[in-house]
């Protein structure tokens, strides 16, 4: 896995792999993480910043949970308590509150956790400082903050950034309980320590901590910046690299919930003997870092993309006792897709997909999407997976090893990652929403924008397709996995400069636009226009509930919009024509 740091992944190191910018403010102060795995703390978290306003409302509406990135295990992006929210009442989408967190830069999707000491929604983000937020999600007010450390990374050319939190958390409504991976090191591209925290969603106590990563070997570097899994009483994390500092082992971990101990890890390249190969090979790579880390089946099974091995093309390349690769980056389960079983054991099937490279960027080919799950009616379990060679693949679960059943060109194969992300599922509509972040000589589009897949077995065929926002392939950036409205609403995230739209169109820094489509036609929605623009781009999908949409954009500005009526508009003071 490579995180180059042009326009795009310069300030995404800060993220891991999402966006970058500057900007004023400062972090709360961090505090070292605890060498113990099962770690206590007598500090009171410290608050947040206050919201822009606080709105006036009723006291308890109908939320339901979106405990994990995507909302449930499948990473389809759809959640069925959002019916309220229509093509017919988007028009009365509006902003009830706002609040900006200095410092934050984040590629973490909100998460929310209901019912909690009087809260009828608590919202959970994170970023790169190492710090994690509770809001309250009818009011923004702040509830507590905490700070779990970070590592400082230096890529060639750039200056020292952090990289604490990189991923969604994870909630767990029958303990209260949120989790998050976080990352910490004493000196810049050293070790580091790579953590799974557990914390109490209502006051931020501290519970146990797992390092995924506890045995590192000479000069190995490994981070985190997937979101958690929890299923089968495992919380499962990936492990990759940024900038390809060499060498590293990506993986798959698996932590008991209850104990908060390593239970069991996968490598992709490092050891072999775990999968059906010739003979052990101790290969460096392998990462696993996709935006929502790995997916779970019906049966618990394990689903994971996986980066490029570590061959360090014109450089030396991984060091002993890492094997030198002959420059196969697909050697071992390098850019496969996987399935395993779920305590992580056994290989169940692969696929490396065979890259179609038209002439352009051959290598650094990661399979960084996470693995979106759908079942349409009458059709066997579907796969959609996306990466860096610019193409979306599309499997049939049944029988992975025959190859995708189609893939569709979304932009030009590229080390950078205007195809990060990943689909979304409706299992009302059975069609996979994919975003297009760029156009392409022979591509699936002659203007970004977004597709609509019927896929069934052997076949996959667009539905629909619908063209707006920018092309952002240049700067590398892409645009947020959609999500999926019961109501029949897409909502998707992308940069905004370069946009149609009077609002959406600056010279400068990118910022970022919210657009809205209609599920079943591709229309666009609110005249075609943004529903909101944000000074920084969204990467990072909405959660939508009830009658809610909340969104966050790459720099710490965090917003509720909502149909309900009873909640009055504020003005956007974030919006994207304020300055940088």
């Amino acid at each position: 896995m490579r995180l180059h740091l042009t326009a795009f992944a310069a300030c995404a190191l800060a993220l891991g792999i999402g966006s970058c910018g500057t900007g004023g403010g400062s972090a709360p102060q961090q505090s070292q993480p605890r060498a113990s795995s099962t770690p206590t703390s007598n500090a009171t978290p410290t608050a947040a910043p206050t919201p822009t306003a606080t709105p006036i409302g009723p006291p308890t509406p109908a939320f339901n949970n979106w405990p994990t990135y995507g909302y449930d295990n499948a990473r389809d992006g759809y959640n069925p308590n959002s019916g309220n929210i229509t093509p017919a009442s988007l028009s009365a989408l509006h902003l009830a509150w706002e609040v900006e967190v200095p410092e934050l830069r984040t590629q973490t999707q909100p998460i929310l956790a209901t019912n909690l000491g009087g809260h009828a929604g608590i919202l959970l983000v994170g970023g790169a400082e190492g710090l994690i937020y509770a809001f309250d999600a009818l009011t923004g007010n702040a509830i507590w903050s905490r700070s779990l450390g970070s590592a400082t990374i230096t890529c060639p050319g750039v200056a020292p950034a952090a990289l604490g939190v990189g991923g969604t958390a994870v909630y767990d409504p029958s303990t209260g309980n949120v989790f998050i991976g976080s990352n910490s090191n004493t000196v810049s591209n050293g070790t580091s320590e790579v953590w799974v925290n557990e914390m109490n969603a209502l006051t931020g106590a501290m519970g146990g901590r797992a390092n995924i990563a506890p045995s590192p070997l000479p000069g190995e570097v490994n981070f985190t910046h997937t979101s958690l899994t929890l299923a089968n009483g495992l919380l499962y994390a990936g492990t990759g690299s940024t900038c390809d500092l060499s060498s590293w082992r990506g993986r798959v971990a698996a932590v008991n919930e209850g104990s908060m101990t390593l239970a069991n890890t996968f490598y992709p390249a490092w050891n072999q003997a775990q999968a059906p190969f010739p003979a052990p090979t101790p290969l460096s790579g392998g990462g696993v870092w996709g935006w929502g880390g790995v997916s779970i089946g019906p049966a618990g099974d394990v689903w994971t993309g996986v980066g490029n091995v570590d061959t360090q093309l014109g450089s030396t390349g991984p060091l002993p006792p890492f094997a030198q690769d002959d420059n196969n980056e697909f050697d071992g389960f390098g850019e496969h897709v996987l399935q395993l079983t779920p305590n992580l054991s056994t290989v169940l099937q692969n696929n490396y997909p065979g890259f179609m490279f038209n002439n352009q960027q051959s290598h650094d080919l990661d399979i960084s999407g996470t693995p979106v799950l759908g079942q349409p009616l009458g059709c066997h379990q579907m796969l959609g997976v996306q990466g860096k060679s610019g193409y979306l693949y599309l499997y049939d679960t049944t029988n992975i090893g025959q190859g995708p059943v189609n893939a569709f060109k979304f932009t030009s194969s590229s080390f950078n990652d205007p195809n990060l992300g990943n689909p979304a599922f409706s299992p009302l509509t059975g069609l996979f929403y994919a975003s297009v972040s760029s156009a392409v000589a022979g591509g699936i589009l002659p203007l970004p924008g977004m597709i609509a897949i019927k896929s069934c077995d052997s076949t996959s065929s667009i539905v629909w397709s619908a063209e707006f926002g920018p092309d952002s392939s240049i700067a590398g950036l892409p645009r947020s996995m959609p999500t999926v409205t019961a109501g029949g609403v897409v909502f998707v995230g992308t940069p905004c400069k370069g946009g149609a739209s009077g609002v959406c169109t600056t010279t400068g820094k990118y910022g970022g636009a919210l657009w809205a489509l209609d599920a079943t036609t591709g229309a666009l929605l609110n005249g075609a226009n943004p529903v909101i623009t944000t000074p920084k781009e969204i990467n990072m999908a909405p959660a939508v509930d009830g009658d809610w949409v909340f969104l966050f954009d790459a720099y710490g500005h965090l917003y509720g919009l909502t149909v309900d009526p009873n909640y009055p508009t504020i003005p956007n003071r974030f919006a994207r024509t304020r300055s940088l």
